[in-house]
């Protein structure tokens, strides 16, 4: 290999290196920012329930709690009521279990997104990860005397 051909590789490696690191700490930072974005948006809400068997202290704000109180929220509307589409139209437990369905639902989204954010965490420092890895090699290969053909 000439000296431009490693010249240029190793300021290819550099850049993709810099690159990665970039997207991989922007997908870090929006990974703690929409999580923290989910716990204040339960906290603002201010859901509560005492008797998860001692699984939820105080307001709903946490992965765990939602997916708990979901749970909770699913077996109380199905050991009361059933299945929303076995009831008849005129019940009046339809209001309720919707009402219930749309706690569960959102619950449920909540413990999803918890699980976006922890996926764009982990992508971002595996970003990192290869960045890094690219940077050192870059340097690697601009720092050898000798070409990589010798």
């Amino acid at each position: 290999m000439t000296t431009v051909n490693k010249k240029t590789l190793a300021i290819a490696l550099i850049l993709a290196g810099i690159i990665s690191l970039t997207f991989g700490g922007v997908f870090i930072f929006q990974g703690f920012a929409k999580a923290n974005l989910i716990t204040e948006a339960m906290r603002i809400e201010k859901a509560a329930y005492g008797s998860a068997d001692g699984e939820i202290e105080g307001v709903i704000d946490t992965c765990y709690e939602a997916q708990v109180m979901a749970g909770v929220l699913r077996d109380h509307r199905l050991e009361n009521y059933g299945f929303y589409t076995e009831l008849e139209r005129t019940d009046p437990g339809r209001a309720t279990i919707l009402d219930a369905m749309t706690m569960e639902n959102a619950l449920n989204m909540a413990v999803l997104s918890y699980g976006v954010t922890d996926m764009a965490k982990a992508n971002g420092a595996f970003m990192a990860v290869i960045g890094i890895t690219l940077l050192l090699g870059g340097v690697y290969v601009s720092r050898t005397r000798k070409t990589l053909a010798e």
